[in-house]
């Protein structure tokens, strides 16, 4: 018998960048055998401190469905090998980690495509597909988009499981490129570095600063404190041009003291408008947005870039809430010495989990802030939150149900675990050990807090809690419990804006796939609202 004829269909080496620093580089080349198409990889890259190396072969039948597969990864020194098999319609993925038991993945459907996550080659099949939905392993629906064409080449945005939007560069059936703005990760097809810079969305640009305000460079100087390591904070302070070189605090006249507010920024590390460094990534600007607006209203404000980002130094290494709620009170202390500013006129403006620091800081203040804007903060413990958040997670990524409840299982123990001081479970593979150590401290410190009971505790403050009705992060439930316990000491008003996302951005679904959206805008009515609250009530 004759062995199948072999046709090179397309090959070449991919450039992998991160926030625009190279990560490393993937090489494919892809062949027709016979009625089979085939894609072979070999990948040698670095993302998130993970070292990851390996090769595949993945084997499409002429539909360009995946029929069968093998990929042998090391990630971080831990040999990682996938089998595939089946065909599309019965596909199982047999996976063996380390030295542990192989496991096995079954579809949950008849599959279109394979999407690795250790590689980038695989993602050429969607250059081939005009179907306006796909379903990849196991069962993650992906939804294909919005597509723009420039110089022979497209660019077709594609969702994947409501989670991550990508956009894909094909030249026919040519895989160029692929951007997963979000995560600010780009892959370029080396010799096509121009082509596809010009087909690239512009970056969005921060707001400009309207005339009659002005912006001071300012640092904050953290001390050190049992569990606090220090920093300096590279901050700016916003306030009309009039205050622009006040010395003396004044109490009457055009330059009289102002009020104002601090911003604390949510979890992960942001600058001082609350964006994501490097290319992709989220770039509302929120927190300079709701600046300009309180600004434009005579409401001073200083925002500061997060610990060790930007202009900030400081350690990030076994940060908690404590160590936040450190910079926060120092940010505060900052802002009621600037003699712009009346230091018995102020307040503080948190976001998501800057929201969860903001009561905390508010209990170590003396005196008190005026005023609490809580923007989508949890009222709930955070394993319950980060629970429902998984589990939104796995039931779009298409798992079966018995591998999600083994999976919530599993959570459940290492919370435990965790919020004991105990080692963690033995059961967990090497690579998810890593993932629960990394950030240990600061996940403790979150376990063991209780928003509720803190808001609770806080006393004689007028409060905003503010909620996007379809925000996927933090449920409106977290809303009605802060209220609950807010309001038993304090004037509160809760507002939940229907059709906003976890960003407080107009949104159709409150997908994260969205959050990168280009046309993404904090929205008017919750910036109005947030002015009228703080004009008031400081």
């Amino acid at each position: 018998m004759e062995p199948a004829r072999e046709t090179k269909i397309d090959g070449g080496t991919l450039a992998i960048a991160v926030n625009g620093a190279p990560a490393g580089t993937e090489g494919f080349e892809v062949r027709r055998v016979g009625d089979e198409i085939v894609v072979e990889n070999h990948v040698d890259m670095t993302v998130a401190g993970q070292a990851v190396r390996g090769r595949g072969e993945l084997r499409y039948d002429a539909e360009g469905r995946p029929l069968r597969g093998v990929l042998a990864m090391s990630v971080s020194g831990t040999a990682i090998a996938t089998s595939l098999a089946g065909g599309p319609d019965a596909m199982v993925a047999t996976v063996k980690v380390g030295e542990a038991a192989a496991k096995e993945q079954r579809a949950t459907g008849s599959i279109d495509v394979f999407l690795d996550s250790t590689s980038f080659a695989h993602y050429a099949a969607l250059c081939s597909s005009e179907k306006p939905r796909l379903m990849a392993f196991p069962g993650i629906p992906v939804k294909r988009g919005a597509v723009r064409e420039a110089n022979g080449a497209r660019v077709v945005t594609f969702d994947v499981a409501s989670m991550v939007a990508l956009d894909v560069y094909c030249d026919g059936v040519r895989f160029l490129a692929l951007d997963v703005p979000a995560q600010g990760l780009t892959v370029t097809r080396t010799g096509e570095e121009a082509r596809v810079t010009a087909l690239r969305k512009k970056p969005r640009e921060k707001p400009a600063l309207p005339e009659g305000l002005v912006e001071l460079e300012r640092t904050v100087e953290v001390p050190a404190a049992p569990g606090v390591e220090p920093a300096k904070l590279g901050c700016s302070l916003l306030v009309p041009v009039s205050h622009r070189d006040v010395k003396k605090r004044m109490t009457k006249g055009p330059e009289r003291a102002l009020p104002g507010v601090i911003f604390i920024t949510g979890s992960g590390t942001q600058d001082r408008d609350e964006d994501t460094y490097g290319p992709g990534g989220l770039k509302l600007s929120i927190f300079r947005t709701m600046a300009i607006e309180l600004g434009k209203a005579g409401i001073a404000s200083l925002r500061c870039d997060d610990r060790g980002s930007g202009a900030s130094t400081g350690s990030l290494v076994d940060v908690t809430l404590r160590t936040y709620t450190a910079d926060a009170a120092a940010t505060m202390a900052a802002l009621r010495a600037e003699p712009a500013v009346n230091p018995a006129k102020t307040g503080i403006i948190g976001h998501s989990e800057g929201a969860i620091i903001a009561p905390l800081a508010t209990l170590t203040l003396a005196p008190k802030p005026r005023a609490l804007v809580l923007m989508a903060g949890t009222g709930r413990p955070f394993d319950v939150v980060l629970d429902e958040q998984a589990l939104g997670a796995m039931q779009r990524a298409g798992m079966a149900e018995a591998e999600i409840a083994k999976e919530m299982a599993k959570r459940k123990a290492v919370y435990e675990a965790l919020r004991a001081g105990k080692p963690l479970p033995t059961d967990l593979a090497p690579a998810e050990a890593k993932a629960w150590s990394t950030d240990q401290a600061w996940l403790v410190s979150h376990l063991r807090h209780d928003p509720a009971a803190t808001a609770a505790k806080v006393k004689r403050v007028a409060v905003l809690v503010a909620q996007g009705a379809l925000d996927q992060q933090v449920a409106v439930a977290d809303a009605d419990a802060l209220e609950a316990a807010l309001k038993k000491q304090n004037k509160v008003t809760k507002k939940v804006y229907p059709g906003l996302n976890h960003l407080f951005a107009a949104t159709k679904t409150g997908d994260i796939s969205e959050y990168a959206a280009p046309e993404a805008e904090v929205d008017a009515t919750f910036l109005a609202d947030v002015v009228r609250f703080l004009t008031a009530n400081l």
